[in-house]
């Protein structure tokens, strides 16, 4: 698998970046891009390392300057970010809000209702740069961020995530 690159113990950790990716079998998240849509999906423990590497895969996508990017974040059957994941992310949104503003919409999708229930209740309260939606499959998601303009076909989607993800962790929809 891949190194952290110490930047991510910097305190902009909207910097932070990932070296490298790996096909360690014990590997628990995985990301790509299907049309304007970037995704990443992760299961099992939060921890530097999975928060570390999406943050790089986001400002991989706001790097790319493309006019309308969509993000996809599918959490399958793993823990929700820790305390400080959180800050890392908000940090990030704070220090990238200008840029996030060209999103067409971020979809996160989680397998716990009692999960996605509170995250909307949290996200009506909490306003971001972009349009965001709490999905309950990946299918919900790719529907709403094709609703909101994203360049995305939704079989292509499910096919990319089914080429990438291994059989045990992929969403039993897939």
């Amino acid at each position: 698998m891949g190194a952290l690159d110490e930047s991510i113990r910097e305190r902009n950790r909207a910097r932070a970046k990932w070296l490298g990716t790996g096909a360690d079998r014990s590997q628990c998240f995985w990301s790509g891009i299907v049309g304007s849509t970037w995704w990443f999906y992760f299961t099992g423990p939060s921890s530097d390392e999975v928060w570390g590497a999406y943050l790089a895969h986001a400002s991989a996508m706001l790097d790319r300057g493309l006019e309308r990017p969509a993000l996809l974040c599918i959490a399958h059957r793993a823990d929700p970010p820790t305390a400080e994941h959180r800050r890392w992310i908000a940090d990030y949104i704070h220090t990238e809000q200008a840029r996030l503003r060209s999103l067409a919409g971020f979809a996160l999708v989680m397998d716990s209702p009692l999960h996605v229930l509170a995250l909307k209740a949290i996200n009506w309260a909490v306003k971001k740069p972009f349009p965001e939606k709490v999905c309950g499959s990946p299918v919900t998601a790719a529907r709403w961020l094709a609703a909101q303009g994203a360049a995305l076909d939704e079989r292509e989607l499910l096919d990319s995530l089914a080429r990438a993800v291994p059989p045990e962790h992929l969403w039993r929809e897939l």
